[in-house]
């Protein structure tokens, strides 16, 4: 195969690999609609229209990134703005794929999911997830679940956990391993409940010392 069909190729891979994220992102911003329209996410609703970004590879010839951000506000209050936003953050390559324990695996595409008082911008850094990480005041609560310092009991305490694409093959998948956590962790179930070890495309996570500069996140997969 000569260069020129290669990068013909390569084209067409890539747009077959966006054209399923944006598939993807389709059937998840349809759950977390409904899953806001029924008062499903500890009763928070929606306080405005969702937020799309890109983020592009250096040379600015692809896309690595892809983010949807929904604002949303309590049920009691009348004026829409926002309180908080769920921000879904789906990293394909480039920055946003964490590094794996093992230095010669990859973990592959992942989608972030967020509970955050600001929406994913991939211009602000510390308003998306990158590793290494901007963040200086992140913590790890029972290897899986991110989670920010003195925000302990705070009703918009900010959080995030990763997901595996590769095992979200239908909507069921991103309604048990995405939507139901999101649930369960708005109504104050601990991240080991809410995200249970056996939860299809769980990634977990361990610290470098923070105090080092360049400290990392480190992932990995259940088995």
């Amino acid at each position: 195969m000569n260069a020129g069909a290669r990068i013909i190729c390569s084209g067409e891979l890539i747009e077959q690999v966006w054209m399923q994220v944006e598939d993807m992102a389709g059937s998840l911003s349809a759950l977390t609609e409904t899953a806001l329209e029924n008062g499903e996410f500890a009763g928070l609703r929606s306080a405005g229209v969702a937020k799309p970004k890109y983020e592009q590879s250096a040379s600015g010839w692809s896309t690595t990134s892809y983010g949807i951000s929904f604002p949303v506000m309590e049920k009691k209050r009348r004026k829409s703005v926002p309180a908080a936003w769920i921000n879904y953050q789906i990293s394909v390559f480039g920055g946003g794929v964490p590094p794996h324990q093992d230095g010669t695996k990859s973990i592959g595409p992942v989608v972030h999911v967020s509970f955050w008082h600001d929406p994913t911008d991939f211009t602000d850094q510390g308003l998306y997830v990158e590793f290494p990480p901007a963040w200086d005041d992140c913590g790890i609560k029972d290897g899986r679940l991110l989670v920010w310092d003195g925000e302990e009991g705070d009703a918009f305490a900010q959080w995030t956990f990763s997901i595996r694409l590769l095992e979200m093959n239908d909507e069921d998948a991103l309604r048990k391993s995405i939507i139901e956590p999101v649930k369960a962790l708005l109504a104050g179930v601990q991240a080991a409940q809410a995200l249970p070890a056996g939860l299809a495309g769980l990634v977990f996570y361990t610290s470098e010392d923070q105090s080092v500069p360049g400290w990392n996140l480190i992932a990995s997969v259940a088995g």
